[in-house]
């Protein structure tokens, strides 16, 4: 069933009510960042906060990605990045700026911070290039929802997109383009 993932967040397009908003900044993720935020993914995705550390750290030594972290009180609370990738022939996965992973930690969700990383992200992207992508697996309406909220089209469905296989056997495949000045 939708929404039962525990790799997602739990899917409530309607909730009864709303939390409180808090202070939020965002920042580019520090090396001093990563042992928190690596923890917060071990927790959300499984695997070790030591395996989630070296995939943080490799990713913001990449060219053309970025690391961010949302922060309240100092404290991170949510964790986004997003690279560059080269087109993916086997699933025709063109090349681009993708969104590559968000994760809010559980007790800060519904505050819009996931909306706001995934806007800085957005807006990164669109400084440098007037296309970004995302991948996103078809049971995750969470992030569906997010992402079409945005302005995201989708633009095909497939078992993989640049080599991720979908829980649940389908992805999909979503695009938007900057603003027209």
């Amino acid at each position: 069933m939708a929404g039962t993932d525990p790799r997602f967040a739990t899917y409530v397009p309607h909730p009864a009510e709303r939390l409180a908003s808090v202070a939020v900044t965002v920042v580019e993720a520090s090396g001093d960042d990563v042992p928190a935020l690596a923890v917060m993914q071990a927790r959300a995705r499984g695997g070790t906060a030591d395996e989630w550390a070296d995939r943080i750290h490799r990713t913001r030594q990449g060219e053309r990605t970025l690391v961010i972290t949302a922060k309240v009180s100092g404290e991170p609370v949510g964790y986004a990045n997003v690279a560059f990738l080269p087109a993916h022939p086997v699933d025709r996965a063109p090349a681009g700026y993708y969104l590559t992973g968000v994760t809010v930690d559980p007790v800060w969700r519904r505050r819009g911070i996931g909306k706001l990383l995934t806007r800085r992200r957005m807006d990164w992207v669109w400084e440098r290039d007037p296309v970004v992508r995302c991948f996103v697996s078809a049971r995750n309406r969470a992030s569906l929802d997010l992402h079409r909220g945005l302005g995201f089209k989708r633009v095909a469905a497939g078992a993989s997109f640049q080599g991720v296989e979908f829980t649940g056997g389908e992805g999909l495949l979503l695009r938007a383009d900057a603003p027209r000045s």
